[in-house]
């Protein structure tokens, strides 16, 4: 095998995988009936060491894919359109301001609290 038939070959096993796992996250996300409540209901557990490595896990491999697209694209991209909007408004520093935190501000890592729900990710233009 050729080189360039080895590196297509492995980047469709990883386009495979990113849809396979976009598409479960997909199918988690679908809501359910929840089911009727106990009476008294009991805490979640505080700490369970198998759910714990999953999260961090899947906080691993989020932050994977998502730092190269909030570093190299978002966050250029929009410091891109920043100063072209101050050039072409003359000058308007609130809508420049505006889109550079838009695009560079807010959540970089995700966090195994995160994935949890325990913390809150924030969406970019939040701080």
């Amino acid at each position: 095998m050729a080189y360039k038939d080895t590196l297509r070959i492995g980047m469709a096993g990883l386009l495979a995988l990113v849809i396979g796992m976009a598409a479960a996250g997909a199918a988690w996300a679908q809501p359910e009936t929840p089911p009727a409540l106990p009476a008294v209901a009991e805490p979640p557990p505080a700490h369970d060491t198998a759910l714990t490595v999953m999260a961090a896990v899947a906080g691993a491999i989020g932050t994977f894919f998502y730092i190269p697209f909030k570093v190299g694209l978002m966050c250029p991209g929009m410091a891109l359109a920043s100063g072209a909007s101050l050039a072409v408004t003359g000058g308007d520093r609130a809508t420049a301001e505006y889109l550079l935190r838009v695009g560079c501000t807010g959540t970089y890592l995700i966090t195994p609290a995160m994935v949890r729900g325990q913390q809150e990710f924030h969406e970019a233009g939040e701080r």
